[in-house]
């Protein structure tokens, strides 16, 4: 019989192969890779072949924001305007405190077109997560009045499933406490 035996050098080739090959994706990593994928450039390789152009980067998420906005249209019709910031992929509420059998007038317009929205109330001293949803819905804008059924905390929550932020302006007026911006992800 023919009996085939592999060369006395093969263990030691496969090893210095296998050893080259290790170093050579290291390298690749290092001055390809890492810079256009995660831009990282230690060595400056990457730049200076313009391969930090190409990483990919996150945009930086900011929180939500509530921010006061006082114009002449406040002391006129409206007791307060609030410039709400919401950001991508996030859901905000922002509340009031008031009793019942009081008038709340309230108007708020999305600057992105529809949104989704539930204004809701939550009883005083109910710890149980129970609330009253009043309106749930996907819209651009809404304007109301409501008489608020039973003391709590009353508002909305908005939900933004967009890949960017969006602004509500929300204005109102009535007797209530501001208790503000609550956010969640």
């Amino acid at each position: 019989m023919n009996e085939i035996s592999p060369p006395v050098h093969s263990v030691k080739t496969l090893i210095i192969s296998s050893l080259f090959s290790i170093v050579a994706a290291f390298l690749i990593l290092l001055f390809f890779i890492a810079p256009a994928e995660y831009g990282i450039d230690p060595t400056g390789v990457g730049q200076r072949l313009g391969l930090m152009a190409l990483a990919k980067k996150q945009p930086t998420k900011l929180p939500p924001q509530a921010q006061s906005c006082p114009t002449g249209e406040t002391t006129k019709k409206w007791q307060d305007i609030v410039l709400i910031t919401i950001p991508a992929k996030s859901s905000v509420e922002y509340k009031f405190i008031m009793q019942p059998q009081v008038e709340l007038e309230y108007e708020w317009q999305s600057n992105a077109g529809e949104i989704y929205f539930d204004f809701h109330g939550e009883p005083a001293g109910d710890s149980t997560g129970y609330f009253k949803s009043y309106q749930i819905n996907k819209l651009a804008s809404v304007a109301e009045k409501f008489i608020i059924p039973f003391a709590g905390i009353h508002g909305w929550y908005w939900n933004n499933k967009s890949d960017h932020s969006i602004q509500i302006t929300l204005k109102t007026k009535g007797e209530y406490k501001i208790k503000g911006l609550i956010e969640y992800n």
